[in-house]
């Protein structure tokens, strides 16, 4: 199991980097379109090979979780099964997605580990390495994908997608879905729960509908209420935070302005009921505001969200109603420190190291 989830942070954690430069791409262009009222022929390619990126997404998450599990060799069948996965070849076939992509990438990458131990004579070893695996891999992953994967999961994610599009577009229900994503993204800042969050957000992405940047907009919440949250909090209530915490508080809100969720983590692991039950609270809340208002936005994290939000007051107001609900419990929750407790926490260094 553990193998199983390392393999999908790695795919998660490869992926980001593209998810990053297509959304800030889209955004940026058209804001300059929106706000600049001139749509040349550079930014309209530019938006459009962007988007082209946003299509490539399965397919190169799927090469990466081959590739923690199979090494180099897996990376082009994950690839070739992650692309059918958004692309089907065969007529009457429905793309699979990010499910199809997840299959695809486990599948390329346990095959290629066990092509691997088959024996063959010394000689041969390099090109099994090079040739044979990468390739007999690729096909077996064609054939795989093309027809019982884009068949039956293909027909799983077009009910999952079609039932999240009737659930945003009814408010009563919406919030809902919003209030999940955001608490999920909360819950362990940057861990494996905020990482299937924004996976799911991301494998809607390039859907007709745009729930894709609904739902994107849902999360913010849950990317920014822990890390603002608790550096306003120890501000506001110094004598409940140790001298450390106080001392990192500017450095929290500031990462949590710019969406690194992880600067919130050495608070929580000091007090973890007091610093994650508050925050998936506040980010629950923010997050049912921007699905039950329909707020949409086409950037990646923190305030880079702001210029293409489409209710820009709504936006603000649901970040600002979920660092509240957050901060306020916090201070609520948590007894002024003694001078044992200062003592106890000198004793664990609070110097974490936050990878982004």
């Amino acid at each position: 199991m553990r193998k199983v989830q390392q393999a999908l942070m790695t795919g998660v954690s490869y992926m980001l980097p593209f998810i990053v430069f297509a959304g800030m791409t889209i955004a940026v262009t058209e804001m300059y379109s929106q706000y600049i009222q001139a749509d040349t022929v550079s930014m309209t390619t530019l938006n459009g090979f962007a988007w082209v990126m946003i299509d490539m997404i399965p397919a190169i998450f799927a090469a990466y979780v081959a590739y923690a599990i199979g090494d180099k060799a897996a990376i082009a069948p994950g690839f070739i099964g992650g692309y059918i996965a958004a692309h089907p070849t065969i007529e009457n076939t429905s793309s699979s997605g990010f499910l199809g992509a997840i299959l695809a990438g486990f599948l390329a990458g346990y095959a290629v580990f066990y092509f691997r131990k088959i024996p063959v004579p010394e000689f041969m070893e390099s090109i099994k390495k090079t040739l044979f695996i990468p390739v007999l891999t690729g096909w077996l992953l064609y054939f795989v994908m093309a027809y019982p994967v884009a068949i039956s999961i293909g027909a799983l994610n077009d009910f999952i997608i079609a039932s999240l599009i009737s659930l945003s577009e009814a408010p009563q229900y919406a919030f809902l879905l919003g209030a999940i994503l955001s608490a999920m993204c909360a819950f362990d800042m940057g861990g494996p729960l905020n990482k299937i969050a924004i996976t799911f957000v991301f494998a809607l992405w390039n859907e007709p509908s745009g729930i894709g940047f609904r739902v994107n907009a849902a999360v913010f919440p849950g990317i920014m209420v822990p890390a603002l949250s608790v550096g306003i909090a120890s501000l506001i209530a110094k004598s409940k935070f140790s001298e450390a915490e106080v001392k990192m508080a500017p450095g929290s809100i500031l990462s949590g302005l710019v969406g690194i969720t992880e600067a919130a983590l050495p608070y929580a692991f000091q007090d973890p009921l007091r610093v994650i039950g508050p925050n998936m609270l506040g980010a629950a809340i923010g997050g049912a505001i921007m699905m039950a208002f329909g707020v949409s936005t086409a950037g990646v994290s923190g305030v880079f969200g702001l210029p293409m939000a489409s209710n820009l007051f709504i936006f603000i107001l649901a970040i600002t109603i979920g660092v509240a609900c957050s901060v306020g419990l916090q201070v609520l929750v948590r007894k002024p420190r003694t001078e044992e407790d200062e003592k106890a926490q000198n004793e664990n260094d609070l110097d974490f190291d936050i990878t982004i």
